[in-house]
C-alpha cells in the first residue's frame, strides 16, 4: 500500500478501517447487483471486469492489473447503486478495501481528488480501447490482449474469455495464436502460454 502510495489518496487513511482480501484465479470478487461495501485497490495479481447479455452471452469490459489505479467501487460509492458488473480473479490476487465512511469520506477532499483523477482515467481508457477496437487488426488487438492479461512472461487466461472480448470467433483467434507459435512469440505450456518474445509483442500492439 505504501509502494502504491495509498496513504496519500486518503487525508484519514489511518482512520478508515480496512482489511485484505485475496482471491484464487477464478474466483468471482463481486457479482453484479451486489451491495458495494467499499473501495477495493488491486495489490497483486490481475482481474477481468465483464457483464452479461440476455442470452447469458458473457462480454469482458475491462482486464487489468494490480496497481495505484485499479480502483473498484468508485462508481457505487458515488451513486449508492450496487455493483452493474462482475469480477473476476484471472490469476492469484490480493485487494485492499477501504470500508465506506461516508460521515468522513465526504469531507475527505484528497479521497475527492483520487476519485475524479479515477474517473477521468477510466473514460479515457474506454475511448481508447474503442479506437482500438475499431482501428487495430485483430493480430493487434490479441498482442495488446495477451500483454494487458500477463505479467509479461505467462498468460493464465482464456482464450475463449479473449475471443469474446476482442469481437472475433474462437477459430479465428486461434488462427493468429497459432502463427503466433509459428514465429516463437508464445508457446503453450497445458493451460497456460508463455511469452516467449515481449518486446516483439508489443511492438506487434504498437503496429510495428
Amino acid at each position: 500500500m505504501e509502494r502504491f502510495g495509498l496513504p496519500k489518496r486518503f487525508a484519514d487513511w489511518e482512520h478508515y478501517r480496512r482489511r485484505l482480501l485475496a482471491c484464487e484465479a477464478g474466483e468471482q470478487v463481486m457479482r453484479a447487483g451486489d451491495r458495494v461495501d467499499g473501495f477495493s485497490i488491486l495489490l497483486s495479481g490481475c482481474i477481468r471486469v465483464y457483464s452479461l447479455g440476455r442470452e447469458g452471452k458473457l462480454l469482458t469490459l475491462i482486464v487489468s492489473r494490480a496497481g495505484p489505479d485499479n480502483l473498484l467501487g468508485d462508481v457505487e460509492y458515488l451513486t449508492g447503486a450496487p455493483s452493474p458488473n462482475f469480477v473476476e480473479a484471472v490469476e492469484d490476487s490480493v485487494f485492499v478495501q477501504i470500508l465506506f465512511d461516508r460521515e468522513r469520506m465526504e469531507k475527505d477532499i484528497a479521497l475527492y481528488h483520487f476519485l475524479s483523477e479515477m474517473l477521468l482515467q477510466k473514460m479515457q481508457m474506454s475511448s481508447e480501447n474503442a479506437t482500438r477496437m475499431v482501428m487495430d487488426s485483430l493480430p493487434q488487438r490479441f498482442a495488446w490482449y495477451l500483454l494487458a492479461a500477463s505479467d509479461g512472461k505467462v498468460f493464465t487466461g482464456s482464450y475463449g474469455d479473449a475471443a469474446g472480448y476482442l469481437g472475433c470467433s474462437y477459430r479465428q483467434l486461434m488462427r493468429i495464436a497459432a502463427s503466433f507459435y509459428r514465429e516463437g512469440i508464445l508457446r503453450r505450456e497445458g493451460r497456460t502460454t508463455r511469452i516467449l518474445d515481449p518486446e516483439r509483442l508489443r511492438q506487434m500492439a504498437d503496429g510495428k
